[in-house]
């Protein structure tokens, strides 16, 4: 074992823990640990610099997620890795990936590029699946950036894992009641603050329609959100679950949040002979490209996913723990 030789600054407000993982990845980065070489042991560091375990065992868990050291039964830590660049490396757990969830990805994959790595996993809204995922990455990584499931149990199983390591991402705001740093989108508020900025032209038609099949948290809150604007526009409105059997009227405004629906509604309103944007108006929950094309357009409301994974990276880098509402924006085309 090679002799290590840590210099605490004392009254420093970098904290002891942080001062052993900079010191050993130094070490490494300089040549002076290589590659199998092994570290004092946690009784060790502890005995000589008057440290308490939990601040040994701190340092060395991250050091470990990060691949940087590893450590075997009854022989001990020892170095790992020689690539010590990569600081982060980031458990991602989306719910599923849809265009415009990748461009979420890609983006926070992005940002991180050469400063850390991303792993994706997916739930399917599976509280067995999301429980499992969540078990095989205890210990394995620095950062765990998730999209949570609207299940108590899959809840606690968060503070299982270190607290100042975990983000919420996107859908989770109100389900963990602000209890972990987040980069969400506010549903409730978001659909009825847009709508109040274009209610002149709201004012055109004679009735809102929101079309949402799931019953989830999240869009339970943009239910809530459109029945307040429409109550205090006022203007007429339903809430359905499907578009089989409904027919669509002049005047009608539709809100689509399942891209699924999409079709069937143009399709009627093509067979009706109803002009979009004037006689029945479509407004589609998140942009994606193709929607530019649909339809001579189609109007969308949504948040920025490409600045959600943005943000989430620069608030993985920086260290800091936020909590930031992402921006939601309507963009206009033919069909509103």
């Amino acid at each position: 074992m090679k002799a290590l030789e840590f210099s605490f600054i004392s009254g420093s407000h970098v904290p002891k823990y942080r001062q052993i993982i900079d010191s050993i990845s130094q070490s490494v980065k300089d040549g002076i640990l290589l590659k199998g070489d092994k570290i004092p042991s946690l009784k060790q560091l502890c005995k000589q610099y008057n440290l308490s375990q939990d601040t040994v065992l701190m340092a060395y868990n991250e050091l470990k997620s990060r691949g940087i050291i590893t450590s075997s039964i009854g022989k001990g830590y020892f170095i790992a890795n020689t690539e010590v660049e990569s600081r982060h490396k980031v458990f991602l757990l989306f719910d599923k990936l849809t265009a415009y969830k990748e461009t979420l990805y890609v983006n926070l994959k992005d940002t991180l590029k050469g400063k850390g790595t991303v792993q994706i996993f997916f739930h399917h809204n599976n509280p067995k699946v999301f429980l499992s995922l969540i078990n095989s990455a205890l210990g394995e990584y620095s950062e765990f950036v998730i999209m949570p499931v609207d299940d108590q149990d899959c809840l606690l199983i968060l503070d299982q894992l270190p607290k100042n390591k975990v983000f919420i991402l996107d859908q989770g705001r109100s389900l963990t009641r602000s209890k972990f740093p987040y980069v969400c989108q506010d549903f409730e508020r978001d659909i009825y603050r847009i709508f109040r900025e274009h209610e002149t032209r709201i004012k055109n038609f004679n009735r809102m329609v929101l079309v949402t099949k799931n019953t989830r948290l999240h869009l339970k809150e943009i239910i809530r959100g459109f029945k307040d604007f429409c109550k205090q526009l006022p203007i007429g409105y339903l809430v359905i679950n499907q578009l089989e059997n409904f027919e669509i009227q002049e005047g009608d405004i539709f809100v689509v949040v399942d891209d699924r629906d999409l079709v069937p509604l143009v399709k009627q309103a093509q067979e009706k002979k109803l002009a979009l944007g004037s006689e029945v108006g479509i407004i589609s929950y998140n942009e994606i490209p193709i929607k530019e094309i649909i339809a001579g357009g189609l109007t969308t409301i949504s948040t920025d996913f490409a600045r959600m994974g943005q943000s989430m990276a620069a608030m993985i880098l920086s260290g800091k723990k936020e909590r930031i509402d992402n921006p939601f924006i309507l963009t206009q085309r033919n069909s509103f």
